[in-house]
């Protein structure tokens, strides 16, 4: 590229979520709703959480994946959720550039985890159904703690490296989000630089 066009060239500080509506006498209506909703979602799985842990009869494999699996969507909807509410309040639409690639990494971190779980409790459930005689054994306590570690380090690698790919794009406008969060599909329109790279780790 030319040197004098880079020169030129300004570099993006912040997005615009643009958000589910572009209206804003459907703001109310649309704050109420989704609040009303996080609140039941929370509730939902911090009720099975607690119930998990007060009852003794629950401590198997899988309750304890499930209460993993609980805390893991409380903290996904987190990510999305209560910030675009706020900005539903606030009546404004901006987001950071350092805030939206830190939505992005944690959005990716708790929903790669939600993945690896599902198919760490697809295996226990292989075991407890195929493989009945060794089930306990196979499927101890320690060996619990570490199928849920190796899953949070695959789902932190994976986010890490999406976020570290996208901070290598450039973008310098246009600077409008067609989403109310940070993901990487529409932050790759935006992008002014090749995106091959990306979209090969994240479709390929």
């Amino acid at each position: 590229m030319d040197p004098e066009a880079r020169a030129n060239r300004t570099t993006v500080t912040e997005f615009v979520l643009l958000g589910l509506v572009e209206t804003e006498k459907l703001h109310s209506l649309l704050f109420i709703i989704f609040f009303f909703a996080y609140l039941l979602t929370v509730g939902g799985n911090l009720s099975i959480l607690a119930a998990i842990l007060v009852e003794p009869k629950l401590h198997t494999p899988m309750y304890f994946f499930l209460g993993n699996l609980s805390a893991l969507d409380v903290g996904c909807i987190s990510v999305t959720v209560p910030p675009m509410l706020g900005r539903l309040v606030s009546h404004t639409r901006t987001i950071f550039y350092g805030a939206c690639l830190t939505q992005l990494f944690f959005f990716h971190l708790l929903a790669g985890m939600d993945c690896f779980l599902l198919t760490v409790m697809a295996y226990d459930r292989f075991l407890a159904i195929c493989r009945p005689l060794t089930y306990s054994t196979r499927m101890s306590p320690t060996v619990q703690r570490i199928l849920v570690v190796v899953s949070w380090a695959c789902a932190f690698t994976n986010a890490l490296t999406h976020t570290t790919a996208l901070s290598t794009l450039n973008f310098c406008g246009p600077k409008e989000v067609n989403h109310f969060y940070c993901d990487l599909p529409q932050l790759f329109q935006l992008s002014c630089s090749s995106t091959q790279l990306n979209e090969l780790l994240l479709f390929g």
